[in-house]
């Protein structure tokens, strides 16, 4: 097996296979002609075969040459559309942006065409995780989080507000009078199981003197759009996110169960990446994130 080639002589051979001629060749390369004659030769050393016939006044490939020339052509014309691809890609602006599945389902992506509208020369590829802490974010330039502010240490925004809405099927309530707050206590209630939500329904709560009984295993869920389906589908009385569920309010998929809206300190948060930082794109996109609602 012949390994390490040395990418001058492949260079070399592939344009004198094309010119079929060494000087045509040298004279592409900004080389003496020599040099290529003994490029080639000490390819054909190495592969102990000849490529070329030296006939005048063209060469002449052998077939041998013709087997490498196509395979070294089809190589080069790889390698140059990968780099043409690779060219194009810096000169339009692509800015990465992490946020969780929710978020990007119900928020970004439904007001994603106004900012591609602006900004039609700013490309945004969204990343999307689900309830995951583990996000790297140097491989991002935005990231979307939840919680009393952004990313510690780094340039954040806020999007909106956490504003709490108890939220059922229309059909799960019995009248259509909204539950009072004594009431939706008193019903079944679904939970989100992750650290930022295990205590929803106890903030709902906070300051009414309700207290809401630990969940069944099988009321709690890890993941917001699979809590979001089972209210959806009729399960029991779930917590959405104004402006987040405003669409299924509106539409009439959803309902209001009570008319209490609790505002608290949290919210979703848009931080500068340290990457991100030094990306006036990325400026762009978080004013025009935090003033999207």
């Amino acid at each position: 097996m012949v390994r390490h080639l040395p990418l001058a002589q492949i260079n070399a051979f592939e344009a004198a296979a094309r010119h079929l001629s060494f000087s045509a060749a040298a004279k592409e390369l900004n080389v003496q002609q020599p040099a290529i004659s003994r490029q080639v030769a000490a390819l054909e050393s190495a592969l102990d075969t000849p490529l070329f016939i030296r006939s005048k006044p063209r060469l002449t490939l052998t077939e041998e040459g013709e087997k490498l020339a196509s395979s070294v052509s089809r190589g080069f014309d790889s390698i140059r559309a990968d780099l043409d691809d690779i060219r194009d890609r810096q000169k339009e602006s692509r800015i990465v942006v992490s946020a969780a599945i929710g978020f990007t389902s119900l928020y970004l992506l439904p007001r994603l065409a106004d900012f591609q509208v602006s900004h039609p020369d700013i490309k945004v590829q969204i990343v999307t995780r689900d309830q995951n802490p583990d996000y790297d974010l140097n491989r991002c330039d935005a990231v979307v989080v939840f919680g009393e502010q952004g990313v510690p240490g780094l340039n954040s925004m806020r999007v909106f507000p956490e504003r709490m809405v108890a939220i059922c099927h229309p059909d799960h309530l019995n009248s259509s009078t909204p539950l009072s707050l004594d009431e939706l206590a008193h019903q079944r209630l679904l939970h989100m199981s992750g650290p930022a939500h295990s205590d929803d329904w106890n903030r709902y709560f906070s300051g009414s003197g309700q207290h809401v009984s630990r969940p069944a295993t099988h009321d709690r869920f890890l993941s917001y759009m699979v809590y979001l389906r089972a209210i959806q589908n009729g399960l029991g009385i779930g917590i959405g996110w104004r402006p987040m569920i405003d669409e299924f309010l509106s539409n009439g998929s959803l309902v209001q169960a009570c008319k209490h809206e609790p505002e608290t300190n949290r919210g979703y948060f848009c931080s500068a990446t340290k990457t991100g930082a030094a990306i006036a794109e990325v400026d762009l996109f978080m004013t025009w994130l935090s003033g999207s609602t």
